[in-house]
């Protein structure tokens, strides 16, 4: 199951964000194909950060973000940030609790 919450908030909350581009959104729907298991929901916060939502399982999730920081550029897309959240906590707190960051650039 998707959880399409993260992207809901993520609209809500920044308003005026220029529109993904076509390169952003297929990283997004790769991120959530059965080719990144670990992947729940994902979305550009920004023009350049993306927020991935994953189950926590207590594992600091940098080397996560660093490894999707790497796969990008094959699938056209280039964040900036990825920051990697707690799926749940955004589902039942509304909070984006951080599991891990990296910086792409």
């Amino acid at each position: 199951m998707r959880y399409l919450l993260l992207l809901g908030l993520a609209a809500m909350s920044l308003g005026a964000l220029a529109a993904p581009t076509q390169a952003q959104l297929d990283f997004v729907e790769y991120l959530k194909s059965d080719e990144e298991p670990k992947v729940k929901d994902a979305t550009w916060m920004t023009d350049d950060n993306l927020y991935v939502g994953v189950i926590d399982d207590g594992s600091n999730r940098r080397g996560f973000a660093e490894y999707l920081c790497m796969v990008a550029p094959d699938h056209g897309a280039s964040p900036a940030m990825i920051k990697i959240v707690d799926i749940v906590k955004v589902v039942n707190e509304n909070k984006f609790h951080e599991l891990g960051k990296a910086y792409c650039r």
